[in-house]
């Protein structure tokens, strides 16, 4: 009974094995739209560019204009992007890739291909995504044993020239905000961002790809708007004194005197700080942003020196009411040191000691009582001359 047991086990052991099933072969999702490319995405301002702190070249037909949607909102680990979206001018024609992975085994896949249009590229464009999507791809590259195709890559972010240009007016500035505001465009049926990684997952499950039919539209509309927003932007920044807000043409001067643009920051300030019927004026935001756009250039024609015209800006913002006592303040230093009047540099701080807060009246203060000694000095010496005569 044992032997026989035996044998018919040996007999088991040496019969062929059934072969493992093959691996199902990932499949990747691929959609590809056309739309006219905007004329001035084609012949985009070199000025524009520059200004907003791009380096080098820049041809708008070598770029490549991306966005990703992933399984989590934080980029954290474990987060996947399972659908890119990658933009580009072909021919004339604004063309969107889109490469979606209906499950994680086709990641390498995707992978492989945006990396194969990265290469192509000689500039990357996106919306907040040298703080996102570019380290997130990164990081799936390195864990994927692939080389990273944005190394050393140029990348113009602009989510910066656009809050630079656009966040006094706007506050809000997510693109979807910019879209509306600025650009015209108006998304029907949008999905909330919160809502995508849910929706994937969903999709997982039970392969309805009609869960993912609004976020790969909502993916296609950013890669379109991109290159709307970048023609915009190269525009304003180009053009700054075109802008129809002056909360915008002030905004832009700020960013261009950063950059050490002086003169043309100057011109921004005085068109921003302009007098404007009072219908316009009476809004708030406006009457502000001229009083900021005085203050501005006061202080870089100070450091420039021009004090002839720092002077006029000065006793316009005093006539005008702006910025409180910061006018009076500047014209009783300039009177005091540089003048070498401190009478009138007194009167000056008097005015602005009857409109101070509590918080600026001591420095005031502190300076009246320096201006007393130094005229009642003044008045000594003046006295012991006319003695000696």
């Amino acid at each position: 009974m044992a032997s026989s047991l035996k044998s018919r086990l040996n007999a088991l052991s040496g019969a062929a094995k059934p072969a493992p099933a093959p691996a199902p072969t990932p499949v990747l999702l691929e959609y590809r739209s056309q739309t006219d490319a905007d004329e001035a995405l084609l012949r985009l301002a070199g000025d524009g560019v520059r200004r907003m702190d791009f380096t080098g070249r820049f041809d708008p037909e070598r770029a490549l204009f991306l966005d990703t949607e992933t399984t989590g909102l934080s980029g954290g680990a474990g987060t996947v992007a399972f659908l890119v979206g990658l933009g580009r001018i072909e021919n004339g024609r604004f063309t969107v890739y889109q490469y979606l992975m209906p499950g994680y085994g086709s990641e390498p896949l995707l992978l492989e291909k945006t990396a194969a249009l990265i290469r192509e590229a000689e500039t990357l464009v996106t919306f907040n995504g040298k703080s996102f999507d570019v380290p997130l791809l990164r990081s799936r590259f390195v864990m994927c044993r692939m080389d990273d195709p944005t190394q050393d890559l140029p990348h113009l972010d602009l989510i910066h020239p656009a809050r630079r240009a656009w966040k006094l007016r706007l506050k809000d500035c997510s693109l979807s905000h910019i879209e509306e505001a600025v650009l015209g465009v108006r998304r029907e049926r949008d999905i909330p961002g919160a809502e995508v990684p849910e929706r994937y997952f969903s999709f997982l499950k039970t392969g309805d790809m009609a869960l993912l039919e609004d976020i790969v539209a909502h993916n296609r509309q950013d890669i379109v708007s991109l290159g709307t927003l970048l023609a915009r932007l190269s525009r304003a920044y180009a053009a700054p004194l075109e802008q129809t807000s002056m909360l915008d043409v002030f905004s832009l001067g700020v960013a261009l005197e950063k950059r050490g643009e002086r003169a043309e920051a100057g011109t921004c300030y005085r068109l921003a700080a302009r007098e404007r019927p009072l219908s316009t004026l009476s809004r708030l935001r406006e009457r502000r942003v001229a009083s900021s756009a005085n203050q501005r250039l006061s202080l870089m024609l100070r450091a420039d020196r021009e004090w002839g015209e720092a002077v006029q800006v000065w006793r316009e913002m005093i006539e005008r009411r702006q910025m409180g006592v910061f006018p009076y303040v500047e014209l009783a230093k300039l009177c005091e040191h540089r003048a070498g009047d401190p009478r009138e540099a007194l009167r000056l701080t008097e005015a602005a000691l009857d409109m101070a807060s509590e918080e600026e009246r001591p420095a005031l203060e502190r300076r009246r009582s320096r201006l007393l000694a130094r005229i009642a000095a003044q008045e000594r010496r003046e006295a012991a001359r006319s003695a000696n005569q």
